[in-house]
């Protein structure tokens, strides 16, 4: 391996808010991607390979994941690209992909240990954390992709509200998101039930799989020192980040399916001020801040008669009336989130994880080496 190689082992696209790109191939040299909205090439440059996450935040841009490219089938297409969501918890910048890891290899000494019912709980988990990481990658390529449009066709003026083909699929992916980490809640729900707090809480006959119930059961325990009880009693309580979670997924498909909203979402133009004689263009897709208070509102039937006013709330939030935040932001936070409770809760496991090992033990046949 030549000493360049060593210094930039891959090349990589970095995800930013707002559908942005800071794009570095085998050089240190790092490209935004659009240009700016003067119209110029924004870049700067970076010492070493390592360098360029402390570069993007000392610039104040917040970065949502990387797909790195190490492999000429990565680049060509012909393979996907390692994705890998971005999240500082701890020591770890990437703590989707090593908890993901940690479950599976859950699973793996479970099932060594002839437990089924852990091995299957815990590949449950693995996966579903996967899923969720690829979700948030579909969100930010959906944002890339209604940018990237928006700039070819010269129609992108900052505070401009507007509909085109891609807002369908940028809020469907978002929908999508929402969906798929309520799955991954209520897998960890259920992993605590039977594995963590099954002496203390009476399911009677019913076995828990979902967050809800648990939060019944575990509301009235007190268990000092306990860090997974004290996380999941703070954040299911009424300002908690996994109720407002529960109540996103619950509006999105209970109430108002944003994927059958084409004629009511909006999409924003927006702008990412790099220095200041440069900004990047961005796109924001506006949800509403405090889905609980509409969800309430439906159910007294104060507001929401029909399907159209129940979706007017999302157009509401695009253009400043309600309180808004942005859909990739949101889910960002979310997975990061979700990561930390998926860690708490794999501290838990009855059975430590145990790395698969591949040899002569449980491999049949030759091994071959392919080149390409």
């Amino acid at each position: 391996m030549t000493q360049e190689k060593k210094q930039w082992p891959g090349a990589r696209i970095i995800h930013l808010v707002g559908g942005c790109r800071a794009i570095n191939n085998f050089s240190p040299i790092v490209e935004f991607a659009p240009n700016t909205l003067e119209g110029k090439v924004g870049q700067f440059k970076i010492g070493a390979y390592g360098a360029i996450y402390n570069s993007l935040k000392l610039l104040n841009i917040g970065i949502i994941g990387v797909d790195f490219y190490s492999h000429i089938l990565e680049v060509e297409g012909s393979v996907p690209p390692n994705w890998r969501s971005f999240h500082q918890i701890k020591n770890t910048s990437w703590p989707v992909e090593e908890i993901s890891q940690k479950w599976r290899n859950i699973s793996h000494a479970a099932f060594k240990n002839k437990n089924g019912q852990l091995w299957d709980i815990g590949s449950r988990i693995g996966h579903q954390l996967r899923v969720c990481n690829w979700r948030l990658r579909e969100i930010s390529e959906a944002y890339s992709n209604q940018l990237n449009a928006r700039v070819k066709l010269n129609d992108f003026k900052v505070g401009q509200h507007f509909e085109d083909g891609f807002s369908w699929l940028t809020y469907l992916s978002i929908q999508s998101f929402l969906v798929d980490s309520c799955i991954l809640r209520d897998y960890l729900a259920e992993f605590a039930s039977e594995f963590v707090y099954k002496d203390i809480i009476d399911t009677g006959n019913c076995k828990i799989t979902a967050m809800g119930p648990l939060k019944k059961k575990i509301s009235s325990k007190i268990i000092d020192n306990d860090y997974f009880i004290q996380e999941l009693r703070q954040e299911t309580s009424k300002n908690g980040w996994i109720t407002l979670l529960g109540n996103y997924r619950d509006l999105v498909v209970h109430s108002a399916p944003l994927a059958q909203a084409e004629r009511r979402l909006f999409s924003v133009c927006d702008k990412l001020i790099i220095n200041e004689n440069g900004s990047l263009p961005i796109i924001r897709s506006p949800i509403p801040e405090n889905p609980a208070q509409i969800l309430t509102s439906r159910s007294k039937g104060d507001h929401f008669a029909d399907f159209n006013n129940q979706i007017n709330v999302f157009a509401k939030a695009a253009n400043g009336d309600i309180p808004m935040i942005d859909g990739l932001d949101y889910a960002s936070m979310v997975l990061g989130n979700l990561a930390r409770l998926s860690e708490l809760a794999a501290d838990k496991s009855p059975i430590a994880p145990q790395i698969m090992v591949f040899n002569s033990s449980n491999i049949i046949g030759e091994v071959k080496k392919k080149n390409y």
